[in-house]
């Protein structure tokens, strides 16, 4: 590389563009099909006048008192660390006093022949044999009641592909 030359970022967005169009495998119906069979056009209608009748009966003045009570109140917070400034960038940032490690990331080997993770030529095969993305939630289950060390960790993956 010369002295002029940058190296060349992973554009996430070249994952997304390879995501395709959904896939259901199964006889089972989408979600959207399970909304749209209980949700009918009538019903959405009764639930935007129902949203609109409130938004009309409450006045922007009546809420913003309402957040300004809510921040007077003598109670206070239960939580007691200094609040993390938001922002992006090459730092997980952790409240004072507390730590974050990381335990796994997407494509970390779950066997011992799981194959090198290459994310820009994934299939279907390597990724059963990695640790996956896009999880929304993880939880700690105690094998032995009330530790703190031995246990299951249960993480959830919204998208299989």
């Amino acid at each position: 590389m010369t002295e002029h030359q940058r190296p060349r970022a992973f554009a996430t967005s070249r994952l997304e563009e390879a995501d395709g169009e959904g896939l259901n495998p199964t006889t089972n119906r989408t979600m959207g099909e399970i909304i749209a069979s209980r949700f009918s056009r009538r019903d959405f209608l009764r639930g935007s006048l129902a949203a609109t009748a409130i938004a009309a009966t409450v006045s922007p003045a009546a809420l913003m008192l309402a957040d300004e009570a809510k921040a007077q109140g003598t109670g206070g917070s239960r939580f007691a660390f200094k609040e993390v400034e938001a922002g992006v960038d090459q730092t997980h940032h952790v409240a004072e006093g507390y730590d974050a490690d990381v335990l796994l990331r997407w494509g970390d080997p779950l066997f011992s022949d799981s194959p090198k993770f290459d994310p820009t030529a994934q299939t279907p095969e390597a990724q059963a044999r990695q640790f996956g993305y896009n999880n929304d939630y993880v939880g700690f289950i105690p094998l032995e009641e009330g530790s703190s060390t031995h246990g299951l960790l249960v993480v959830n993956h919204v998208i299989l592909h």
